[in-house]
């Protein structure tokens, strides 16, 4: 019945609506909406790489290290760090104070951001301390700026990292740990085998001093020797000469002793002969001279005959033929002295050869012997002083290294625990990683298992409520009843009506969101401002997205409505954080509605109300006003269209 209550001009309005070729504009509309959208999905989910775009990303660098002295010089490794960072390039470095640091994250001016604590060097040069300390850096981020910060501040900790590794170096661990410590205790023992080798040496010396005066005077004594030892030579030779003289004179003096003996023996032999007859006769007379002897007439001349025959008495030595007899024996013995080498004079006067001889070459030897000896005595003299001046040098030499093995023994670090040493020269320096508002925590440990938090509060509001719009503009009409009137007025009451019912869906939409953000832990500071911007954010999601529906229809118009929140999804900055956008998405984060969502529930969450704020709120009351007035202004547009083909200002109520 309805259809048949519709005027001729309605039926014809209708079908100018509808032209025969409607299906294939929406399907080339849809292709060209979803083909985009499905391609910048794959490439930003899959192809998408931080470190492209790390020269974009502002971090904030501090440094609180108040640095420490070693060996006389004051050293700041923190600030020696940020000074690399900062001249490296590798990032958009922003070097401030580390409170900046913190204030600069919450309000979104910086992605990350890196501080160094005060005791920072202290800790550094407790690595060969009994109880060393690990030195620590804290690395900040924010998920409010970009859940997914934390792949990017991989890229800056890596960077980190990178220079301060090059600022403390890493040491060879625990083996180089022991070998300082074998080094150390090393040291000393050698200190203290030095101090006995400089102890030796001080004796060495005086030792070398005597050794070389003993020296000196051997020599001296021993070119002494030397000469009297050619003396003894010269006089030895002398007395074997005089020797060979000896022996040869003996001969000839035992040639003419027996040549004496055998004329004594010729002269003698015939007169012995004859005196025995005449000792026999004295003998036999000798007791008639005694008796005559007494007679006083006789005794005179028995006396004197007497005398007589005493002479010729064998007996007697003293007699003419005893004494005969002795220069007989005395001529026999000494022809045998001096002819028999078995005599003892003979015999003497050979071994008297004999010894000066051997004496002779004795001294020879001695003297040769006491020439080389002098001569060798007079190089060690000389040697002896090179000992003396070779040990003195030595002497300076011991004491030096000994009073530096005690300086180096003092120096040696000793390590008292090798195993937190060790740990340290690994690992210079931990990185304590802190997430002002987390978007997820990890349970119990474990981090596969991890659980939406509070920092994604502000993502969960704002994408919730632009998805609900979606939802809700696929499943209700955005233009409402049927009016007559004026131009103007069929134009606004339907835009109108129908965002009445988008305001209120989306008011519910985004505070539904925020209902469950909160119930994961998101705790705005003030949440009467909080409402109030989670409303405006829901009429803004709304309203926006009712604009698409009607601009190309229901179905092209979620479509288009959804793929431009793709878009916005990529460059708002509550996923992907700020600086790290394509820059073939970053025209939307300009124009995209979510972009000052974002910023202004941000800025309420830490109520902040600063000129970001009020501009955010600004745009997006902005974009409300304008997709209201764009509907009703294309909703006339269409009226008038309507009214020219039929010719008449007549109302043409449709809905559409």
């Amino acid at each position: 019945m309805a259809d048949k209550s519709k005027s001729l001009p309605a039926r014809i309005g209708a079908k100018i609506r509808r032209p025969t070729g409607a299906k294939l504009t929406q399907s080339l509309i849809v292709l060209v909406l979803v083909v985009p959208t499905l391609v910048s999905a794959v490439y930003m989910w899959i192809m998408w790489d931080p470190e492209l775009y790390l020269k974009h990303v502002p971090v904030a660098i501090a440094t609180d290290d108040t640095g420490a002295v070693t060996d006389g010089r004051t050293q700041n490794m923190g600030a020696e760090i940020l000074d690399n960072l900062a001249t490296g390039g590798e990032l958009e470095f922003h070097r401030v104070s580390s409170a900046e640091a913190d204030r600069g994250l919450r309000e979104n001016r910086y992605a990350f951001a890196v501080v160094i604590p005060a005791d920072f060097t202290r800790n550094v040069l407790t690595v060969t301390d009994p109880q060393p300390k690990q030195a620590r850096i804290s690395v900040l981020y924010n998920d409010f700026n970009g859940t997914l910060g934390p792949a990017v501040a991989n890229s800056v900790i890596a960077e980190a990292q990178r220079e301060i590794t090059k600022t403390i170096g890493r040491g060879y661990a625990g083996q180089i740990l022991v070998g300082v410590n074998s080094l150390g205790s090393g040291l000393g023992d050698a200190a203290q085998g030095t101090t006995q080798l400089a102890l030796g040496v001080g004796q060495l010396a005086d030792g070398s001093g005597q050794l070389t005066a003993g020296l000196h005077s051997a020599a001296t004594g021993a070119a002494q020797l030397a000469t009297g030892t050619a003396d003894l030579h010269t006089g030895a030779t002398q007395l074997a000469a005089g020797a060979g003289e000896l022996v040869t004179g003996t001969n000839q003096l035992g040639t003419g002793a027996v040549q004496i003996r055998d004329g004594v023996d010729q002269i003698l032999t015939p007169l012995l002969d004859l005196a025995k007859p005449a000792g026999t006769l004295a003998d036999s007379l000798e007791p008639l001279l005694e008796r005559l002897q007494a007679d006083p007439a006789t005794a005179d001349a028995a006396t004197q005959l007497k005398s007589l025959l005493d002479q010729l008495s064998s007996t007697n030595p003293d007699s003419l033929v005893g004494q005969l007899n002795q220069l007989h024996d005395g001529t026999a013995e000494l022809a045998r002295q001096l002819t028999d080498p078995k005599a003892d004079y003979l015999s003497g006067v050979l071994a008297l050869a004999e010894g000066t001889g051997q004496l002779r070459d004795g001294a020879t030897q001695l003297a040769t012997g006491a020439g080389e000896l002098s001569t060798g005595l007079g190089q060690l003299d000389e040697g002896g002083r090179q000992l003396q001046d070779g040990v003195t040098q030595l002497g300076d030499g011991v004491n030096q290294l000994n009073g530096g093995l005690h300086d180096g023994a003092a120096a040696a670090p000793h390590i008292a625990n090798t195993d937190s040493s060790a740990n340290m020269f690994a690992e210079p320096v931990i990185m304590d990683i802190h997430n002002q508002e987390p978007s997820q925590i990890v349970r119990d440990g474990d981090r596969s298992h991890k659980e939406i938090a509070g920092g994604a509060g502000p993502v969960i509001v704002v994408m919730g409520a632009f998805l609900a719009a979606i939802v809700l503009w696929m499943l209700v009409r955005p233009l409402r009843g049927r009016e007559s009137g004026s131009r103007w007025r069929r134009a606004a009451r339907p835009v109108l009506r129908g965002s009445g019912i988008g305001l209120a869906c989306g008011i519910a939409a985004a505070a539904a969101a925020a209902v469950y953000a909160s119930s994961i832990g998101w705790a705005p500071h003030q949440w009467p401002a909080m409402a109030a911007v989670v409303a405006l954010v829901g009429i803004t999601a709304a309203l926006t997205t009712q604009l698409f529906v009607v601009l190309f229809g229901r179905v092209p118009g979620s479509i288009a409505a959804f793929a431009f929140f793709m878009f916005q999804t990529f460059a708002f900055g509550g996923v992907f954080p700020s600086g790290t956008t394509p820059s073939a998405f970053k025209p939307f984060e300009v124009i995209a509605p979510m972009t000052y969502a974002r910023r202004a529930v941000v800025r309420a969450d830490i109520a902040l109300y600063d000129q970001m704020f009020w501009v955010s709120i600004l745009m997006l009351l902005l974009m409300i006003s304008g997709s209201v007035a764009l509907m009703i202004g294309l909703r006339h547009a269409r009226n008038q269209l309507t009214d020219q083909s039929l010719g008449t200002e007549e109302l043409v109520p449709q809905p559409f």
